[in-house]
């Protein structure tokens, strides 16, 4: 249905804001005393985050003319507050998209092609003005190539995503190649990259021999970039990155990915960026980022030596305005335990679970309470692997849903340390380790991260891409410190030169023949810039400002909030917020407090 309503909707040169729903276990609960059942709440929890996001994506860009809501069920349309606020058309078939949307599509040709073809023959219909339509007995021609100067690069998928990358495709005038998906998870491919640097043989052809396959096809020296839409595959690696390459996550909102970057890069830039070293190295970039930095009008906050605690780390990233956070530290994976478990479910039957286990702990300065953060991964489910296809038909949802409520307050059975769990991810800081578990970014602002720490360009950069950043720069492996260095000097003297992806391909070179060569990776987009400040000054105001307007915001959302739970976090958010103008902005609140009372004056 996505593909038949980009036909009408979307054309070559310009982006059409496309988004996806998740999908839900139940409607929405609308009671004050919401006692949700384990079993929905975590739908619920992700469907209300997605409804904000959609209604303040639409009020960013000034609302619209026409919003075409399409293929969503009762239960999930319940969710969705802001319909009524917009010309709002709801489509429920294939055999309404025509109804509904000719009369506002100056289209009238018709492509037809199998059902199963109308991804791949989307780019041309949005190119030529066609409208797809099905018919399983259509021999549609060749889609002719033409003098692209990007490539598009697309895994398959079963999700909306492949047709929100081929509008994305065609809104840059972008070649579009669509390919297999890679049958290679996360683990799998970290795991044979691990044994390719410790000279395991063949570990390298073998990562290889699985990907290359699906794009030796592509001549990928006709284009002057490529971006790969991809569930996870670090391609860059596998093409040596012959020309600029960058990822964006098929799995990780790629909708409001692509939303946010085309949005921040002219809107609303708070001209700031954050430093964050525990000092860790003898000999690291951090005071030559700063200077740069600065030297390009950028307010630059320091989170360095005994400043970089998990305390300050977590706060700044959540809620303090900035467009640039580089971190210069350790990282990588941590130590935790594997942990057996005896819980019951709601009908008291016995279930054994094992589960890998990761804590760490944040020192609050200001309260006596120091919140643990805890990650667990699940192994198995009463001798089942976990997400397996034979646990998932034979164990009702319910059942997962108790059980996950109940983790960690069983009965344990057994509990090993293991130095290193697989899949855990961590920013070394000066008092302990960070998880990255936070639901927040840079006061609501969408910015580029350079996270110049081990093993980062996975599952840490997860939590970074879930919440908003616009680009992100991680490690393959376990990068050599004098490289670290190197590059990220070499990045940000060219990052206000041209695009980040620019800047990006420059500072690999920093790492040609050595044993780091092409260890970095970006997501992000081509087009993608960091802008500079006008003055540090001025750019210091407008980071009071937006911090200013962020309290207001909480603070609103304070008064509407009845969670007892939910009104404690509010509150040490705004705190924290209110601590921070007094401590990095006394100077300026001074002067406003004299400019409000000089105006004051002259009214009398």
């Amino acid at each position: 249905m996505a593909a038949i309503i980009s036909s009408y909707i979307c054309g070559p040169s310009f982006y059409t804001p496309t988004f996806q729903f998740p999908q839900v276990t139940a409607p929405e609960i609308n009671s004050i005393n919401d006692n949700t059942d384990p079993e929905h709440q975590w739908s619920r929890v992700l469907a209300r985050k997605t409804n904000v996001k959609l209604g303040n994506s639409i009020r960013r860009i000034g609302g619209c003319e026409y919003l075409v809501v399409a293929g969503l069920s009762t239960d999930q349309l319940s969710y969705l507050t802001f319909p009524n606020d917009y010309n709002t058309i709801y489509i429920d078939s294939i055999e309404e998209i025509d109804i509904f949307l000719i009369h506002i599509a100056d289209k009238h040709e018709i492509l037809s092609c199998p059902e199963s073809k109308l991804i791949e023959y989307l780019p041309l219909a949005i190119n030529d003005s066609l409208i797809l339509k099905i018919d399983e007995n259509a021999h549609p021609s060749q889609i002719p190539h033409k003098n692209e100067s990007g490539v598009v690069i697309i895994e398959e998928t079963s999700t909306t995503s492949g047709v929100i990358a081929v509008n994305y495709a065609m809104s840059i005038g972008a070649r579009v190649e669509q390919i297999e998906k890679i049958e290679l998870n996360r683990y799998e491919i970290r795991s044979l990259i691990e044994d390719w640097k410790n000279g395991v043989p063949n570990a390298g052809n073998d990562l290889s021999a699985v990907i290359y396959p699906t794009i030796e096809h592509i001549s990928f020296h006709k284009y002057d970039f490529a971006t790969f839409f991809t569930h996870g595959v670090p391609f860059s690696l596998i093409i040596k990155n012959i020309i600029p390459v960058s990822h964006v996550h098929l799995h990780i909102n790629p909708d409001f990915f692509i939303f946010n970057s085309i949005f921040f890069e002219s809107h609303s830039e708070p001209y700031s960026a954050i430093v964050f070293s525990p000092k860790e190295f003898n000999d690291e970039e951090t005071e030559y980022v700063i200077k740069c930095l600065e030297e390009n009008e950028m307010h630059v906050k320091q989170l360095t030596g005994n400043l970089a605690t998990v305390f300050n780390l977590d706060n700044h990233i959540q809620h303090y305005p900035y467009s640039v956070f580089h971190i210069c530290s350790h990282g990588g994976e941590i130590e935790g335990h594997r942990i057996t478990e005896e819980l019951l479910d709601r009908d008291n039957r016995k279930h054994i679970i094992e589960y890998h286990e990761v804590i760490t702990l944040g020192i609050n300065p200001y309260e006596d309470s120091h919140p643990l953060s805890i990650k667990r991964f699940i192994k198995s489910f009463d001798g089942l692997k976990w997400r397996s296809k034979p646990l998932k038909e034979s164990v009702p949802q319910y059942v997962f849903a108790d059980i996950l409520e109940g983790i960690g307050n069983g009965k344990e059975l057994e509990r090993t340390k293991i130095s290193s769990i697989n899949g855990s991810c961590n920013i070394k800081c000066h008092d302990h380790n960070y998880q990255a578990m936070f639901n927040y970014l840079a006061a609501s602002h969408s910015p580029l991260v350079f996270n110049n720490t081990c093993w980062s360009w996975s599952d840490i950069c997860d939590s970074f891409l879930g919440v908003g950043a616009r680009g992100y720069i991680g490690t393959l492996w376990a990068v050599n410190n004098l490289v670290a260095k190197n590059s990220a000097e070499l990045f940000y003297s060219n990052l206000f030169e041209g695009t980040i992806l620019d800047a990006f391909y420059k500072c690999l070179s920093a790492s040609n023949g050595t044993e780091n060569e092409n260890i970095y990776l970006y997501w992000g987009l081509h087009f993608s810039t960091a802008a500079k400040g006008i003055s540090i000054p001025i750019s210091r105001k407008i980071v009071l400002s937006k911090i200013m307007e962020s309290i207001e915001i909480w603070r609103n959302k304070l008064a509407k909030t009845v969670n007892e739970k939910h009104m404690k976090t509010i509150k040490g958010i705004i705190e924290w917020m209110e601590r921070t103008l007094v401590s990095d902005f006394k100077k300026e609140l001074i002067a406003k407090m004299n400019e409000i009372r000089n105006e004051k004056d002259s009214e009398n």
